[in-house]
Order: C-alpha cells, then structure tokens, then sequence
C-alpha cells in the first residue's frame, strides 16, 4: 500500500471512488486508484459510470399534455422493471469494460452505472454515499477555459469535501 505525504502528513486512502467515462484518462486513474491501495485487501474501489437517465424510456412512459404534466402510459413497475432492465444491461458493458484493467485487484470492488442529471453533484453525491475518502478520476482537458482540466474534474475538485485526484 503506498502513502503519499500531504504537508507532512501521511495519508493512506482505502476508499476510493472513481468515475468512469471509458476515456484513456479514467482508465489511468483507474490504475492509479488501485496502485494506492495496492496490498490493502480492506480496501474499496468503487467504478461508477455517470449517465443520463435513460431519456428513451420516460419520454416513452409519458403523454405530455402541457406544461409539463404528464399521464403515464405505463404502470409503474413496467416502467420500474424496464430501468432495472435498461441498469443490468450498463452495468454488465461497464464490468466488461474494465474486466482487464481490475483483473488482479484484490480489495472490494464496486463497478455501476448511476443515473444523474448533474454529473458533478452525482459525482460528488455517489462519493458521499459510499463514505469515500478520496474521489480519483481522470481529466479528458477538453476545455479551453478550465485549462489543463475538463470541466466535470474542476466542478468535482471545486465542490468535493473530501480530496480529489485528478489524472491526465
């Protein structure tokens, strides 16, 4: 397990949450997360994909009749089992994604897709909810204002209580 010194102080994370997005730069903080952690079979990765909830299947389940209101054209358990459905079909091509990568981790493992409107908040939330002590994820750097880091990576580093590792 290695340590890294933060002012003096040595921290050991055991916790550890990374988002996924399948892009090189979180495939390296995905390695990077379980190098931390390496030795340490106590220790958690949780993999999550952010996604979108699945538009096709609420635009499909209601009737907009103005405003906003809606009438469902579904019951509410065949709209439930289909995002049950819709969810064990994610997860399933996230596990498959990162199988290779994760193959020799000997800690827990948690690897999901978890629906969200906001990613940064779902991000930060998925975090709080698994009591991580470190957010590790990767920085695609696709914006031209936020520099060197992608807007998701500077809304988590910007937001997090807790601390953020951001690998390019």
């Amino acid at each position: 397990m290695q340590k890294y010194a933060l002012k003096e102080a040595i921290v050991s994370f055991t916790n550890i949450l990374v988002p996924y997005d399948g892009s090189d730069h979180a495939k390296e903080a995905l390695r990077e997360a379980m190098k931390m952690v390496e030795g340490n079979t106590d220790a958690s990765i949780h993999v999550a994909e952010i996604s979108a909830p699945p538009q096709d299947l609420v635009f499909s389940s209601f009737n907009q009749t103005g405003f906003g209101m809606g009438v469902s054209l579904v019951s509410k358990e065949d709209f439930a089992d289909a995002v049950q459905e819709r969810t064990e079909e994610s997860d399933k091509k996230l596990e498959a994604d990162v199988a290779d990568i994760v193959k020799d981790f000997k800690g827990n493992l948690t690897v999901e897709v978890i629906y969200g409107i906001y990613t940064v908040e779902t991000i930060i939330e998925t975090a709080q909810r698994y009591e991580c002590d470190l957010i590790c994820m990767g920085s695609r750097g696709l914006g031209a204002i936020r520099g060197m880091l992608g807007s998701v990576s500077f809304g988590v580093l910007r937001n997090s209580d807790i601390p953020v590792l951001v690998c390019k």
